[in-house]
């Protein structure tokens, strides 16, 4: 059972897991010293954002005919379903009703479907009663996806529960690591995750897919995609009438649905629609299938969700003080309505004297424009105050928009009573029982129901269908490396600069083998941390070696490590040695601390087109061409060291660089083909190369390498990747 190899994977690692530091404040401070590093890396990549955002800009601008936009709608469709690996096969979606609850307007029924094949799908379906007396017609349904949080659909209650007393069936479904979806169960209590967080869980199931070229974004959106076919099976909805709904992480999923599938014919985004420019410098990138690697490389922004959709009816929900940025929804609103015009004019609206709203103080629709856009105009910007999810005082707004739109209807919204004070928004009525809202005996798929598939034991099917690479000549398997890892710097590049800086302790009066503290500038604005042992005037064997960090708090063996670059110095060698960016290592923000520290950052560079591997491996090449362009270093004599993730770094850099004479590495990853099949993946981050398995795994890499290479205690993908490494110890 599934579980029982989790249990085995958390006593694998309970003693490096526990020894772990407690999450870092959310909000960091970008000038401490111990955070440089990590500042400057952010601000590199996010550089490259702007950029390509900049150029998207200018191509969106470029678009005024309907011709052209429906041209781009199709390119940037394509675009989003390559990034994700396509979609799954649609297969038997074995739906099953198991149970219903009567509650007041509306009834509760019990649904249980499969998303692919044995990878079930609990949901819920409000079915509005029926008025006497009234001529029974197909109902317009509403499919909505929750906020991160463990409840999953109960969360949903609130607007599920309002939707249905006017009139809409609303199918309200679990997502992965949701509910009663957990991907990661804690053996001692599966009602809980071994993770803090859901977006833990949705940080942990992105790491396999990508490795094979998937985004977690194609589970969530195929969730989706299989809810509009269950909903068109039932025969009192209304397959021409289908909507969707979500706020936050569900909000990523509706602007996923609504992009891919054309049968939902209305959609309202909230609390997640905003900007990568006013994102990024702000709150970061987010979960995992929030962050599709290449995304922003592929010229794509938040608007292009809502530009895919047109000319079907698009609500844009959005609060003040959101953590999404408003400016950021405020650029996306002013360029999709433009946009929506080229298709429905009524979305530019008539022009009017009045000031344009500006930022909202209560309830309001629009405020981008002082044109006056009608209800029934396609898009439509619902506004109002508070921080991120405040949206029980839009609740009229919201309901209005799917009536206009979905019901056809001009009826008076019907709105849930004032809420008990000091109640949780979410808090679920007492003349409902709990057993309503749990569809699986156990309350969990992977308990009800253990032989079930989850996205680890998919992705490991799928990689087994996948054509495996074939083995490459050198010089193709040198293209490869630099097209997964998109390292750019090459051997014989201008060397970086090197800043000189005091050493940090004085040598005895006569010693020659003096240790230099500098740094080297990699790329604009990239300052690794660096120290240099010279041995007496000379040509020298070099060696390079690969740090985490050089900070002796941060490394309690440099004391010990020192001495020996010393001795290795007094007997001619010369050392250098190097800790790539970010240098210093820094932190933070942590979804789950199996995730390893570098997570975020590593989405971070996926969403330009780069990875934290490839960019290290760029730091160790600039490292060489620094040495080899020295007066002590023979460059014909340069060898290597690394361990753990950067063990990994430098077999990448030793097969881009002929001049790594040879290179040691130990305590790092045997194979990404092994890493795919861990049921759970520690510390992993830092070494995930988007579609890696579709070009070449590890073991080509050591083969081409050969006799240049000694590796000791590889580790397989179900060890701790963090593990204590043992060069120069």
């Amino acid at each position: 059972m599934r579980i029982l190899h989790l249990a085995a994977t958390i006593l694998l690692v309970a003693a490096p897991l526990s020894s772990q530091t407690s999450s870092p404040p959310t909000r960091l401070d970008p000038n401490s010293p111990a955070n440089i590093g990590r500042t400057q890396l952010t601000s590199y990549l996010d550089d490259i954002a702007a950029k390509d955002t900049a150029a998207r800009r200018s191509a969106i601008a470029a678009i005024t005919t309907r011709a052209q936009a429906e041209a781009h709608q199709q390119e940037v469709r394509k675009k989003i379903l390559t990034l994700i690996g396509g979609l799954p096969e649609k297969t038997p979606i074995n739906a099953k009703s198991l149970g219903t609850t009567q509650a007041d307007g509306f009834r509760i029924e019990k649904i249980f479907y499969d998303s692919q094949p044995n990878f079930p799908v609990t949901a819920l379906l409000y079915l509005p009663d029926a008025k006497p007396a009234a001529a029974q017609e197909k109902l317009p349904a509403i499919i909505v996806a929750p906020g991160h949080g463990f409840t999953g659909k109960v969360t949903d209650y609130a607007f599920a529960s309002t939707f249905a007393r006017n009139g809409f069936a609303v199918l309200s479904y679990d997502p992965i690591g949701q509910g009663e979806r957990l991907q990661y169960p804690d053996p001692a209590d599966p009602a809980k995750t071994l993770l803090k967080a859901s977006t833990g869980e949705h940080g942990e199931a992105g790491l396999q897919p990508t490795l094979i070229g998937d985004a977690l974004a194609r589970t969530f959106a195929w969730d989706g995609i299989r809810a509009v076919d269950y909903l068109t099976s039932r025969p009192e909805i209304d397959p021409n009438r289908i909507g969707a709904f979500g706020c936050s992480g569900g909000g990523t999923m509706t602007a996923l649905l609504g992009a891919l599938d054309t049968r939902v014919h209305a959609i309202a985004v909230a609390c997640y629609l905003t900007s990568f420019d006013t994102l990024l410098p702000a709150l970061g990138p987010q979960d995992s299938e929030q962050s599709t690697p290449n995304f922003i490389a592929s010229g794509l922004d938040f608007p292009d969700w809502v530009e895919v959709a047109a000319p079907r009816p698009y609500a844009i929900i959005s609060t003040a003080q959101d953590m999404f940025p408003y400016a950021g929804a405020l650029a996306t609103v002013t360029e999709s309505r433009r946009f929506y015009a080229l298709f429905d004019p009524t979305s530019a609206g008539t022009p009017t004297n009045n000031p344009a709203p500006g930022i909202p103080t209560g309830p309001t629709l629009n405020p981008d424009t002082s044109n006056s856009i009608a209800a029934t105009a396609p898009l439509q910007w619902i506004t109002g105050i508070g921080r991120h999810g405040n949206l029980r005082p839009l609740t009229e707004q919201i309901v209005s928009f799917f009536l206009t739109h979905l019901a056809n209807s001009t009826a008076q919204p019907i709105l849930p009573p004032p809420p008990t004070p000091g109640a949780t928004p979410f808090a679920l009525p007492a003349d409902i029982p709990a057993s309503a809202f749990q569809v699986t005996p156990t309350g969990q798929v992977s308990t009800s129901y253990p032989n079930s598939e989850t996205v680890q034991t998919l992705s490991l099917k799928r990689y087994a269908t996948l054509a495996k690479p074939k083995s490459l000549a050198q010089s193709q398997l040198q293209q490869s490396v630099r097209d997964v890892t998109h390292a750019t710097v090459k051997p014989g590049d201008t060397a970086p600069i090197n800043t000189q800086s005091p050493p940090l302790t004085s040598p005895p009066e006569g010693d020659v083998h003096v240790r230099h503290r500098f740094t080297l500038t990699t790329a604009p604005g990239i300052n690794i941390q660096a120290e240099f042992y010279r041995p007496s005037d000379g040509k020298h064997p070099a060696l390079l070696v690969l740090k985490n960090s050089l900070d002796p708090a941060l490394e309690p063996s440099r004391v010990e490590e020192i001495k020996k670059f010393r001795a290795l110095a007094d007997a001619g060698t010369a050392v250098l040695v190097v800790a790539p960016r970010p240098s210093p290592p820094g932190i933070e923000e942590t979804k789950a601390s199996i995730l390893g520290p570098f997570y975020l950052t590593e989405l971070r560079a996926e969403l330009v087109g780069k990875t934290l591997l490839g960019l290290r491996v760029d730091d160790a090449i600039a490292a060489v061409n620094f040495m080899s362009g020295g007066t002590t270093v023979d460059p014909n004599k340069i060898t290597a060291e690394a361990s753990g993730h950067l063990g990994l770094v430098l077999l990448h850099a030793a097969i881009l660089d002929p001049r790594l004479k040879h290179i040691t590495i130990d305590h790092t990853l045997e194979s990404y083909a092994s890493l795919i099949k861990a049921p759970m993946p520690i510390d992993a981050s830092e070494d995930i190369l988007p579609g890696v398995l579709l070009h070449y795994d590890v073991p080509d890499l050591t083969q081409a390498l050969g006799p240049r290479l000694t590796f000791t205690d590889p580790l397989p993908g179900t060890a701790n990747l963090s593990a204590p490494a043992t060069l120069l110890r």
